[in-house]
């Protein structure tokens, strides 16, 4: 925006409370201009820019006068977090109060059946029919005078057996609830859902089925991506919001994710071991004939044999395309028929299989069925065709054949219905490839705000010697214990906490192997792929309050690399070994060919866009206000290529001695000492 003499218009919302900072007038503008018009804005500005509240506070203004609801789309629990605690801070400058409501999955909110064993690994569709069943039979004891109260018999962590429960008792207080007096309690000072969460269990209330109530109240809605991508829960959401989609303000937070969020939403997968699991479920219950074919259990055995062939194809192989309709050439060769035939046995096997689910969920059980999802899954299969999908079979992380979805523009089609989207990250350049990605339109409007942060509070290395081509790694032996003795030196040279993040697990453990791991401090984190969630965010709160310095290993992707903030001196270096491009995957290579023949740039969209985002992720946890300072190394030759993107990058010279003028005197953490090898001693006699 600009006036007639081309200077820029500032436009700061009343709303916005805090002094605007430099890039915040960009964004103030820019959403205050989409607000008006309607249409789609991407924003790529650093993380600690203010981006958040620059956005909520112009959105807020244009919500309030035009009945709109603002849908605030997130990935992690932390930015929910931080999107209500700005909220409360804009709160403190309107004319009334505003309610602000945070939901989360039915899952990690039921008091009821969290302590179930069961449970655990329900899906939210399996979940949700408990539930329903369970709300159904609250109602009929609430309508007929009955007063469900919380007892001493409800699962505290224990394992519970399902047909000991009946009804909900949290749901019946819900009923017994005065909403308005509740919205109004929240709407005084707006609540993080983990503050909502310890309110509703002190009352005995389900955090779920009262939030659900107080939507239709609220201007500020702040929800998982899938409450908006699921079709389904979007439905239930705008229902529940009580307005129609073109009322709803979007926006969507560490919106680079987004297009793989979607491709996985509608990759379809069929495991060997679910197949092998439905034909066990068909044999212990009796098996079911199929009209003038072979019983269910034959019919899923020559599936699973269609499988083991298509994967054991794949040679030395972790995956490859599969030709578009060789699995059902391959059951038909073996059963005989025609597809019309075969699709009316799935038929019969997918109702066969509901019929299972029900029936267990009439004896109150999880209502699950192999039988049912792999007869759908088959049944669906043939749909899933090129150019939007494409066929692999693979044998790692496990045997399955996958309709990958190369095509993310159909899932983010609702995009386009709403008001207005703005679309947020501090990693979203290139922005016209995330642009074409979602299918959002030459017109989308794109803002890259330039950082704010002093460029002399961060100085980037790369190293001209090393490589960690895949190529070079699998050709050179000698490269992997390269990597080893340079990451050690470098450590030894970084006087403060240093994260470095492997392009994958297995070059990390490939590398601490080498030799690594003995040149590490005693106390150093070690990201793990097996570590529960719980463990690791205790590990890295260990790290971060350590006194003295320490070390912290992780991938580039992972949860640590993307999920996490070290602000201040928690984080001061980081180390990216590699470049971390996909590995080269079948589909990896399948989505390059696709995006070439859409818009003849494959590589920079399928490989170069996703790499340049995982650096910038990585580096950018040390930096995340305009006080940080830190150094950033990156180890391989190859970093050029996204200098345009890492400013200042220099290649590495004398690291210790840029170090000691860069942080000043800082003590360094002591190597765990080398113990010497012990003598040999006489031998042993066995007894």
């Amino acid at each position: 925006m600009a006036t007639p003499t081309g200077e820029p218009i500032t436009e700061v919302s009343p709303l916005f409370p805090y002094r605007v900072r430099p890039g915040q007038d960009q964004i103030l503008s820019e959403v205050a201009a989409i607000a008006r018009t309607g249409g789609a804005l991407l924003i790529d500005a650093a993380t600690g820019s203010g981006k958040t509240v620059a956005t909520l506070a112009p959105l807020l203004e244009h919500a309030e006068a035009q009945d709109h609801r603002i849908l605030y789309l997130v990935r992690t629990h932390s930015q929910e977090v931080q999107v209500l605690a700005e909220a409360r801070a804009i709160s403190h400058r309107q004319e009334r109060p505003m309610l602000a409501i945070g939901l989360e999955g039915r899952q990690r909110r039921c008091f009821l059946l969290e302590g179930i064993a069961e449970m655990k690994g329900a899906t939210a569709e399996e979940h949700g029919k408990l539930c329903a069943d369970r709300k159904r039979a609250t109602a009929r004891s609430f309508e007929a005078g009955a007063l469900l109260e919380p007892t001493e018999q409800l699962p505290e962590g224990g394992a519970v057996d399902l047909t000991d429960l009946d009804g909900c008792p949290y749901y019946a207080r819900v009923l017994q609830t005065d909403i308005e007096s509740v919205v109004d309690r929240f709407s005084t000072k707006i609540a993080t859902p983990r503050e909502f969460d310890e309110y509703c269990r002190g009352e005995n209330l389900c955090p779920y089925e009262l939030s659900k109530r107080m939507v239709p109240k609220a201007r500020l809605v702040t929800a998982p991506y899938a409450f908006f991508f699921h079709p389904h829960i979007r439905q239930s959401l705008l229902q529940w919001m009580g307005v129609p989609i073109d009322r709803v303000d979007l926006v969507v937070d560490e919106a680079h994710n987004i297009p793989d969020h979607l491709r996985e939403l509608t990759t379809v997968t069929l495991p060997q071991e679910s197949v092998r699991r439905a034909r066990a479920e068909l044999v212990e219950h009796g098996d079911v004939a199929l009209t003038d074919g072979p019983k269910g259990s034959h019919l899923l055995e020559v599936v699973a044999e269609a499988l083991d062939e298509l994967i054991d194809a794949l040679g030395e192989e972790d995956d490859a395309v599969a030709p578009t309709h060789a699995l059902e050439d391959a059951i038909l060769a073996r059963v005989g028929g025609t597809s019309h035939r075969l699709d009316t046995w799935l038929g019969s096997l997918a109702n066969w299989g509901e019929g299972l689910r029900e029936e267990r969920r009439r004896a109150r059980r999880l209502p699950r069925s192999w039988t049912h999802s792999v007869a759908l899954t088959l049944l669906s299969w043939p749909q899933l065709e090129a150019p939007a999908y494409v066929k692999v079979a693979s044998r790692r992380p496990r045997r399955a054949l996958e309709a990958y979805a190369l095509d993310a523009r159909l899932t983010a089609e609702p995009i386009r219905e709403c008001h207005l989207s703005v679309h947020l990250s501090g990693t979203l350049a290139p922005l016209a490839e995330y642009r074409d990605a979602l299918g959002l339109g030459e017109e989308t409007h794109l803002l890259s705000v330039p950082s704010h942060f002093p460029p002399e509070n961060r100085r980037i290395f790369f190293d001209e010697e090393l490589s960690t081509r895949y190529e070079e790694l699998q050709s050179d032996p000698t490269v992997v214990t390269r990597l080893a003795d340079r990451l050690a030196e470098i450590l030894q040279s970084l006087p403060v906490k240093t994260a470095v993040f492997f392009p994958s697990f297995e070059l990390m453990e490939r590398v601490l192997a080498a030799g690594l791991q003995s040149a590490l401090p005693a106390r150093a984190v070690i990201e793990s792929r097996h570590l529960s969630m719980g463990d690791l965010w205790r590990s890295v709160e260990v790290f971060k309050h350590d006194p003295g310095g320490s070390v912290l290993l992780g991938v580039t992707g992972g949860r640590i690399a993307e999920g996490v903030d070290f602000p201040d001196e928690e984080l001061e270096a980081v180390v990216v070994v590699g470049i971390p491009f996909p590995r080269p995957t079948a589909r990896r290579e399948a989505l390059r060919m696709f995006w070439e023949k859409e818009t003849g740039r494959g590589w920079e969209y399928a490989m170069e866009a996703p790499a340049q985002r995982a650096i910038l992720q990585s580096i950018g946890r040390m930096i995340r206000s305009e006080h940080d300072r830190g150094i950033a190394v990156v180890l391989d030759r190859r970093a050029t290529i996204f200098a345009k993107v890492l400013p200042g990058l220099a290649p590495l010279g004398n690291l210790e001695a840029e170090a000691r003028t860069f942080y000043g005197k800082r003590v360094r953490w002591a190597p765990r000492p080398v113990v010497p090898a012990a003598e040999p001693g006489p031998p042993v006699q066995n007894r």
